[in-house]
């Protein structure tokens, strides 16, 4: 059976005839790259052509992370995690890449077609499913080097999100010496970190404390008067979804979660969101190099004009021993059901 990706005019007909997923249970633990059962959001998965993978997936409500935050829409960002996920468990599944060989995710960028595709009516989970197809790949199986996916989202019977990734692909002992190599040229033995004071959970659309990952070195956050906002990481490395397994280095998931709190809070701050609960409708993400712990780790976010469409886009870099290692843009859309809420003024703790 060959599939292709419907055009952006297409209705949402996920599965397609042919293909059925279920809600059943989840994948094993180890196909989703997560240590803990709970955090496993895929639930089935097929494949229909060589380049065509289709899943199923569910978020559950109760998450500590993806549910914390204005309960009138499901996160999106809870969605994309989903499909994270998703790649992982057709590359261990269908293409041959055997679990635990490493690889890293470049570039990621994703676009909400449809936000009415996440309202919450308060009882059902945010769950749907997903097509992946394979757009470029260099090599197969265990020895592919690299390899470009495309996808869409359905939830609801809506299309609900448009997203794409690039991959690049290596052997344990190539990772290791590249790691090795990289931190040898970065001054990570005499690194400090600046404690970092994490902003109130209101300023950035959250209600629990451990959920707020950017903070401030002290009560003004936004460094020289040049338009930008600044933000330090303030990673907890007992978090319980994003440190769900140790590694030797910041996890792109927490990056990007900081990337969304870090253009919340510069567009509220700068007059341009009234609330801090914006639905995120798209991001786009260029990984530069891996993020090391040692050391301050700080998103620079400038809020610009937004559209015709009403998204307010933000730019945001994470920037670390002077260079770039994150390349973002947010856009954000306020969330209209929330405005007429109080919001916290400063950027208290």
């Amino acid at each position: 059976m060959t599939s292709t990706l419907p055009s952006a005019n297409t209705p949402a007909t996920l599965p397609p005839p042919g293909v059925r997923l279920d809600f059943e249970q989840t994948v094993p633990r180890s196909l989703a790259h997560r240590s803990q059962i709970g955090e496993v959001f895929v639930a089935d998965s097929a494949q229909s052509s060589d380049d065509d993978f289709h899943l199923s997936f569910q978020v559950p409500r109760a998450h500590s992370l993806w549910s914390d935050r204005d309960p009138a829409h499901h996160d999106p960002f809870a969605s994309a995690e989903a499909a994270r996920q998703s790649i992982f468990v057709l590359l261990h599944r269908y293409v041959g890449v055997p679990v635990g060989a490493p690889f890293s995710l470049q570039r990621i960028a994703l676009r909400v077609e449809d936000p009415q595709a996440y309202a919450n009516d308060g009882t059902t989970p945010l769950q749907g499913h997903l097509h992946f197809r394979v757009a470029e790949r260099q090599g197969r199986g265990s020895d592919v080097v690299s390899m470009v996916l495309s996808g869409v989202m359905e939830i609801a019977g809506r299309r609900a999100m448009t997203l794409s990734a690039v991959l690049a692909f290596m052997s344990q002992e190539d990772y290791d010496v590249f790691r090795a190599f990289q931190r040898a040229q970065k001054p990570v033995a005499t690194a400090e970190l600046t404690p970092a004071r994490p902003l109130a959970p209101v300023l950035v659309g959250r209600e629990l404390r451990r959920n707020v990952v950017i903070g401030s070195p002290g009560p003004d956050s936004t460094g020289p008067d040049d338009g930008t906002a600044r933000y330090l990481l303030a990673a907890d490395r007992s978090h319980p979804a994003f440190f769900d397994h140790e590694y030797d280095h910041v996890p792109g998931p927490l990056m990007v979660e900081g990337l969304r709190q870090a253009a919340v809070a510069a567009a509220c701050r700068s007059g341009a969101l009234a609330s801090p609960h914006a639905l995120p409708v798209g991001c786009e993400a260029s990984f530069l190099d891996f993020a090391e712990f040692e050391a301050d780790l700080t998103y620079e976010a400038e809020v610009h004009p937004p559209g015709t469409d009403g998204r307010l886009p933000v730019t945001v870099r994470l920037r670390q021993f002077g260079a770039t290692v994150v390349e973002g843009r947010i856009e954000l859309l306020p969330d209209t059901g929330a405005l007429s809420r109080p919001t916290a003024q400063g950027h208290g703790v």
